[in-house]
């Protein structure tokens, strides 16, 4: 190791010294801090819940008012969850009650007002008008008169609104009429829409209500027996017509509410019986709104964690029993904050200090080790890859020579022994293996100066298809097979290392020649411009390269599984990737299949001349 290392470790030995024990002294601190910072905690987490506790379920209440008002002005819309009481009477939830006794006064009426029924007298005028309009009705009805039925349905409808019967009279008196029309006429969809649900308008302010809502709002005129089967002649009605029905059949299966506890003076936003928020809502009225506690709580810590104010096991509770009866202000509604973690980080504040100064000491004994490791490896990497370097440069340059010397003497051979038929192709083929041989040295010396960086670029215009000439010619003469050459698209100048566009050409064909059992060897050159920049393209008639195999064809030294025949180090795809980084482009496996592959090159703008 040199003095400037030992230096540098010294140093950073003195360093860790200096940190560890400053570390030593945050530590410190952190223990005499626990305890205070977990009571502030709780502090501020009390007084958050409350302040929001108050806060949301006084908007819940602000929120409810819409639909309190809509509950009470229509019965067909729900209003368990919603409290209304106005000059001490509870209006929300509704507590009706039917008429007392287990006859059935109306339903016999409704039999009797059917059109087939008897004819009815009367000592009431207004009732007497009301059974003449009917029966006059009916005898449009019975005539078929469309004009007539139209006429006489406004004149009760009109009846209805300008004058009040008792509602066991008006209403199945309504209701027969209006089975018959639908039974027998051609009722208005529209208007039996407004009759059954909607309600119609007069054109003079006044509205009729529709029967539904009549219905149950004067529920407690009927027995319970009379407003189920009065409820069911609506509830057909009103499915026969097409109008909705489903909110009206469960307010009439409604039981009546209980009455809310006694609310006592309010003043202010309250909880009152542990469910209802109520506050006051006018001189003599008060309003409230049902809330799941428990769910209120569920929201409140889901929300608190989100923003991480509480860990996952923590929580608020609201289930505790209220103080007193009666009305408690928002502001003092009891909960209870689960913080199990607290004291546990209490109780481990300790534990914590004195396991983090042996950590310190541990993690001062690591680095130092570390550092000693990281030296030497660093060391004998860079002595391996020296090594590394050394040989291949030394083993490729003294493979050279001798293989000069075996091309030499395999041409001689080759002229000497020519016409020759017990020679065959014997000084050819050592030819060819010859010139393989002193293609692979090149490739592995190429690929050893790229990956050093000590390849200078020397880049000159160079026209692409001298390149290809030269690269069709050096194929063509070695080639196992027969090789059909072709390059199309337009003549196209690079400003490249020409050297290396020839390794890249060069690989690419004899890669394509190697990897094809096909007779004749198809070789397609393809020249395009892609904007500014130029793409060249191969595609062979080879095998193609197995899915498995294409994340790693551009891997230096990588082979995928192929037949014996197929000769190579693994280099050549990884030295053209290298070039064509060189050069600002790159090079991907376009297309492959059975029938063979497409390599293209991707030339930038910067690269191209003209």
């Amino acid at each position: 190791m040199t003095r400037g290392r030992a230096a540098a470790a010294g140093l950073s030995a003195l360093a860790l010294l200096a940190g560890l024990v400053w570390l030593g002294t945050i530590f410190a601190a952190e223990r005499a801090g626990a305890f205070a910072a977990q009571h502030s905690r709780r502090v501020t987490l009390t007084q958050f819940v409350r302040q929001a506790l108050a806060r949301e379920l006084e908007a819940a209440w602000r929120a409810a008012g819409p639909a309190t008002q809509a509950a009470e002005g229509d019965p067909l819309l729900p209003a368990e969850d919603l409290l209304l009481v106005v000059g001490g009477e509870q209006r929300l939830p509704r507590r009706w009650q039917h008429r007392p006794g287990d006859g059935t006064p109306a339903l016999d009426r409704l039999k009797l007002l059917r059109p087939d029924g008897p004819e009815l007298a009367t000592d009431d005028p207004v009732w007497g008008q009301r059974l003449a309009l009917r029966a006059a009705f009916f005898t449009a009805l019975a005539a078929g008169d469309a004009e007539a039925q139209a006429r006489t349905f406004r004149a009760l409808l009109t009846h209805r609104l300008r004058f009040v019967v008792p509602a066991d009279h008006d209403l199945p008196a309504f209701i027969a009429l209006l089975q018959a029309f639908t039974a027998q006429g051609r009722p208005d969809r529209a208007t039996l829409r407004g009759v059954l649900r909607d309600g119609l308008d007069d054109g003079q302010g006044d509205r009729l209500r529709g029967v539904q809502r009549d219905l149950l709002r004067r529920r407690d005129r009927f027995t319970q027996a009379d407003f189920a089967g009065l409820s069911d002649a609506v509830s057909a009605l009103s499915v026969a017509a097409g109008v909705e029905v489903d909110d009206f059949e469960a307010r009439a299966a409604e039981a009546p509410a209980p009455p809310v506890t006694p609310l006592g003076p309010i003043d202010g936003p309250s909880s009152v019986g542990g469910r209802w928020v109520v506050d006051r809502d006018g001189p003599d009225a008060v309003r409230g709104v049902a809330v799941d506690r428990a769910g209120w709580a569920d929201g409140l810590t889901e929300r608190m964690r989100a923003g991480g104010l509480l860990g996952p096991r923590e929580g608020v509770d609201l289930d505790a029993a209220e103080p007193a009866p009666g009305p408690v202000p928002l502001g003092r509604v009891p909960f209870r904050l689960r913080l199990p973690d607290a004291t546990a980080a209490e109780r481990a504040a300790d534990r914590a200090f004195r396991l983090k100064i042996a950590l310190l000491a541990v993690t001062a004994a690591l680095v130092l080790a570390l550092l000693a490791l990281a030296l030497t490896a660093h060391r004998r990497r860079q002595r391996l890859l020296d090594l590394k370097d050394g040989f291949i440069r030394t083993v490729s340059h003294e493979l050279r020579t001798p293989l000069a010397s075996i091309r030499a003497m395999a041409e001689t051979l080759e002229r000497r022994l020519a016409g020759e038929p017990k020679a065959r192709d014997y000084p050819t083929r050592i030819v060819r293996d010859v010139d393989g041989l002193g293609h692979l040295v090149e490739n592995i010396l190429s690929f050893n100066r790229l990956d050093h960086g000590r390849w200078v670029l020397k880049p000159e215009p160079v026209a692409l298809a001298e390149v290809l000439a030269w690269a069709q010619d050096e194929v063509t003469r070695h080639a196992p097979r027969p090789v059909e050459w072709s390059v199309t698209g337009p003549a196209v100048t690079l400003d490249a290392d020409a050297t290396l566009l020839q390794l890249v050409c060069l690989n690419l064909a004899r890669n394509a020649c190697h990897y094809s059992d096909r007779t004749p060897i198809r070789l397609a050159w393809a020249v395009a411009r892609q904007g500014s920049g130029v793409t060249v393209s191969l595609t062979d008639n080879g095998r193609g390269i197995a899915p498995e195999a294409l994340p790693h064809v551009f891997t230096a030294f990588y082979r995928a599984a192929q037949p014996t025949s197929a000769r190579g180090s693994g280099l050549g795809l990884a030295l053209c990737q290298q070039v064509m980084a060189l050069h600002g482009g790159r090079i991907e496996v376009a297309q492959t299949s059975a029938e063979g592959t497409t390599v293209a090159l991707h030339f930038p703008a910067a690269a191209v001349r003209g």
